[in-house]
C-alpha cells in the first residue's frame, strides 16, 4: 500500500474508534497504555447496533421502541456526565430515579364520563 492511502486508512480506523475510547486520562495513565475502550461506551454501542438492526427488520413499531431509540441517542452523554461526578452523587440521583417509580400523575378524580356503574364481564 502507498503511503498516502495508509495515512487515510489509519485515519478512518481512529475516527471511528475515538467514541468507544476512555475519556478519563486517570484511567490510561492508570493502566501504561496508550488506548483504552470504554466497556459502558462498547456496551451502549453493541445494544444500539441491537436496537437498529431490530427496527431496519421490523421498523419502528410503537412508543416503546420510540423510547429505547431516544434512550440509547442519550446514553452516551449521560455516561460522560457521570464520569465527572462523586460515586455519592451518582447514589443520589440512582435512588431519586428508582425512589420515582410507580409516582405518575394518577387522579383520584372520576372521569367526566364515567357513569358510576360498576365495570363487570
Amino acid at each position: 500500500m502507498s503511503m498516502k492511502l495508509w495515512r487515510a486508512l489509519e485515519s478512518c480506523v481512529l475516527a471511528v474508534v475515538t467514541p468507544l475510547l476512555e475519556k478519563n486520562p486517570a484511567k490510561t495513565v492508570a493502566l501504561g497504555v496508550p488506548l483504552v475502550f470504554s466497556m459502558s461506551r462498547a456496551i451502549v454501542l453493541a445494544f444500539a447496533c441491537g436496537v437498529l438492526r431490530q427496527m431496519w427488520r421490523r421498523g419502528l413499531t410503537g412508543w416503546p421502541e420510540a423510547t429505547l431509540a431516544i434512550a440509547i441517542v442519550l446514553a452516551l452523554p449521560l455516561l460522560g456526565a457521570l464520569d465527572r461526578v462523586r460515586p455519592a452523587e451518582v447514589l443520589l440521583l440512582a435512588k431519586a430515579l428508582f425512589g420515582r417509580f410507580g409516582v405518575g400523575g394518577v387522579s383520584q378524580e372520576p372521569s367526566k364520563f364515567d357513569d358510576h356503574r360498576v365495570d363487570s364481564p
